[in-house]
């Protein structure tokens, strides 16, 4: 049980830093994104204003002053708010564009490529038909982005070349992947290194509780058997008695219990791994509600089967009927007066189901817990411990399946069982 719980702590803080890490990534590699975007629109509109050339920049101007509208007139363009102020004298010279003129009737007029030599006339006009296309007035077209400007007389297309960005962006992607994934090994590695620390206070917690119900379990027997030795004896002395017979009932309840308490804690350490071998589980299923049919009948009750033929499943016959006993013996005890209790059995798939007195609908896997009962005061008249429902619970992980209790309304419990 400890072993589970270290592994089930290192998957939960592994894949916790696993979400924290590499959302973080995302998060700034989309940010990288959005800013060699932006950058890129901001200088195709500086281009576009220009009338397709990059404005010579005053070598004197401080970088972070914005440029004054009337500066902006006496340079050929008109100053646009939010637009970057931080272009340097040597932008001109270093960016990589070209332009394409059309007129109204979308016929190309101009091709100006002094900006760049990797793209020829051909190239540059079956660009701009593709993007003329495509209709959108920016975005890119594989290493080049565009931008449309649209005016009475003319339509101006400006292409800026982002292949360096783009080298650059997807580099630092995947350096930041790597750099992510060997964070989160090196994490891993610490998680698990730590692992044993920070499960041990739960784990020795819960080795003494199961120690404790074992050794209690074993020490408990002797008196019980003592006291139900020495019952007999006032019996056989001065008569049987309503004071001997509770004795005995509760000597019975107790014995029951320690039983109970001793089996599920070996059953979850698995102290005794269940031999599995293929077996008819329709069998079973048919003749443990036979065996409890007396029983059923004795609380007013009747057990209703629809079993499917020659279901085999791999697994334990003893565990097996103990698990169909503990579901119907739960359902006789639990059920209201004179309901039937249904056994359904298709395929790999068991269920159970009764009427009963419930305060809530949907999801009552809260009743697979030990010792949880719903109605304390019937419980207790029933007999039970909230026990059986949590060896049933065992069994059925011993076998690698998986058990539901749902309350289907207000009136209707159902539990399901499906075993592999």
């Amino acid at each position: 049980m400890s072993e589970k719980l270290r592994l089930r702590f290192i998957a939960i803080a592994s894949l916790s830093v696993f979400i924290v890490l590499f959302s973080f990534l995302i998060a700034i590699n989309l940010w990288n994104y959005s800013n060699m975007k932006e950058n890129a629109d901001s200088t195709l509109a500086l281009i576009s204003e220009n009338d397709g050339v990059f404005p010579k920049i005053h070598k004197d101007k401080p970088q972070t002053e914005p440029i004054s509208e009337e500066q902006g007139v006496e340079q050929g363009r008109q100053a646009h708010p939010g637009r970057r102020a931080d272009f340097s004298p040597e932008d001109p010279f270093a960016t990589r564009y070209f332009s394409v003129t059309l007129n109204d009737a979308m016929e190309q007029t101009s091709i100006n490529l002094n900006s760049i030599a990797a793209v020829t006339l051909e190239e540059a006009s079956a660009m701009v038909d593709t993007v003329m296309e495509k209709g959108k007035a920016h975005g890119f077209l594989g290493a080049y982005r565009y931008h449309v400007t649209n005016s009475y007389e003319e339509t101006l297309v400006v292409f800026l070349d982002c292949t360096k960005d783009l080298f650059f962006m997807n580099n630092f992607l995947l350096n930041s992947l790597y750099v992510g994934g060997a964070g989160l090994f090196a994490g891993c590695v610490l998680i698990v290194l730590f692992s044993k620390s920070a499960v041990r206070p739960v784990a020795e917690s819960y080795e003494k509780q199961k120690t404790f119900i074992t050794n209690a379990g074993h020490e408990l027997k002797t008196p019980l058997s003592i006291i139900g030795a020495n019952t007999e004896v006032l019996e056989m002395e001065h008569g049987d008695s309503q004071w001997t017979q509770s004795i005995k009932r509760q000597v019975e309840r107790l014995t029951r219990l320690t039983n109970q308490l001793t089996t599920l804690a070996k059953m979850e350490e698995g102290q005794e791994p269940p031999t599995l071998g293929s077996l008819d589980f329709s069998q079973i299923t048919a003749e443990v509600c036979d065996e409890m049919e007396a029983f059923a009948q004795s609380a007013g009750k009747t057990i209703l089967t629809d079993i499917s033929p020659d279901v085999v499943i791999n697994g334990n016959e003893d565990q097996l009927r103990q698990l169909v006993y503990i579901l119907l013996d739960n359902s006789v005890k639990h059920s209201t007066e004179g309901s039937p209790i249904h056994v359904l059995l298709n395929g790999n798939k068991l269920t159970v189901r009764n009427q009963a007195y419930l305060e809530q609908t949907g999801n009552m896997n809260i009743l697979l817990e030990r010792f949880y009962r719903t109605d304390a005061s019937r419980s207790r008249q029933t007999g039970g411990y909230g026990l059986g429902l949590s060896i049933a619970k065992v069994i059925v992980e011993q076998h690698r399946g998986k058990i539901f209790v749902t309350a289907v309304n207000e009136g209707t419990l159902e539990i399901t069982v499906i075993l592999r």
